[in-house]
């Protein structure tokens, strides 16, 4: 670990990794990741704790918070509980803000975002696990979160920017809702969804992967053992492929190892900034012109990393164009935002 005055990098958590070969079903690809070699910890996964009712989500009082909830875990160790897991029920249905490790029999409040604006009353006292957000989402509420803390020390995200993006959704996929509610645009998509799922399989021995949707990369998830990323493979895919239906580039190219490797290699030199967490360890936060996300860590092991792109523009191709290897880019003016990017791959890279 760094000490306390050097800058905090995630290279210690991702140089040791082996990329493996590319995993695709139409136009969703995921490259798997293994061997970080840091020593894992022992935790329950919240969706199994709530499932066992030995972890309850309620409100945290009568009248409720939006941007809370109430956990209270009667497990004996701690608990993961993951960035964009969907939480239904209660008041209305929520996602994590962050991943949070809860120490053992615990009572905590968590930070949450609304991802149904139109209700509020109750549904049933407890919420129940449900899916994960898309990648989409979880890098729009990641950006907002990272400067929320570093500013007020709370995970506190952007509501009205989540709100924005479960409509953004819900008109590109065709779907609907009477109380705006995420769950139900994702019901309505199960079987497109599911194909997905059914098709990839969880890598043998990986404990993360990058993932990519046509051609482009939209995510990284790396956990601290194979097991988890085995327990939550469904539950991610799912939320991948929230992305993937909304639109399918048949003339993309492949995204390969050697794109997944310059993904590694562009996080594992940004600057992190440890911010506070809720349980145990601290919020690592991280943002540049190519990428942002954040890592739980706690002590030596990085319990939960997730990396995204870090703006809009990739719409464009401003921003995939940075992190995609020099030769398969695109050439842009030096006074160009392109010629930007390219400087900084360079810088980071060395040249």
């Amino acid at each position: 670990m760094a000490l306390p005055d050097e800058p905090r990098t995630l290279k210690q958590f991702l140089e040791s990794l082996q990329v493996g070969d590319a995993l695709s079903h139409l136009n969703l690809a995921v490259v798997p990741l293994s061997g970080n070699g840091h020593p894992p910890l022992d935790y329950a996964l919240a969706a199994d704790a709530i499932e066992a009712n030995a972890l309850e989500v309620t409100e945290v009082s009568e009248g409720g918070n939006v941007p809370e909830l109430l956990v209270v875990s009667k497990v004996d160790t701690m608990v993961l509980l993951l960035d964009g897991e969907e939480l239904i029920g209660a008041k209305q249905n929520r996602i994590l803000n962050t991943s949070i490790l809860l120490p053992a029999r615990a009572k905590t409040n968590i930070p949450v975002s609304c991802v149904e604006q139109g209700r509020w009353g109750y549904r049933g006292r407890r919420s129940k696990s449900g899916g994960t957000s898309s990648s989409t989402l979880r890098r729009k509420k990641s950006r907002s979160v990272g400067r929320s803390l570093r500013i007020t020390g709370k995970a506190t995200s952007d509501q009205r920017e989540v709100w924005d993006e479960v409509h953004r959704y819900m008109e590109a996929t065709g779907t609907s809702s009477p109380t705006g509610a995420m769950h139900d645009a994702v019901e309505q998509r199960r079987e497109s969804l599911s194909a997905y799922v059914d098709a990839l399989e969880c890598p043998q021995d990986a404990c993360g992967v990058v993932v990519a949707i046509d051609g482009r990369f939209v995510a990284m998830d790396l956990f601290d053992k194979p097991d988890t990323l085995q327990r939550v493979w469904q539950r991610l895919v799912m939320g991948y492929a929230l992305d993937a239906i909304v639109g399918q580039n048949e003339k993309a190219r492949p995204f390969t190892a050697d794109d997944a490797h310059t993904v590694l290699n562009q996080a594992g030199d940004l600057a992190c900034e440890p911010c506070p967490s809720v349980g145990v360890g601290e919020d690592w936060r991280f943002e540049s012109n190519a990428l942002v996300g954040h890592a739980l860590v706690a002590g030596d092991t990085c319990v939960h990393l997730s990396v995204f792109p870090s703006g809009d523009e990739d719409q464009d191709g401003a921003s995939a164009s940075a992190i995609q290897p020099p030769s398969q880019r695109r050439p842009r003016s030096s006074g160009s935002r392109g010629g930007w990017l390219a400087w900084l791959w360079r810088s980071l890279q060395g040249d």
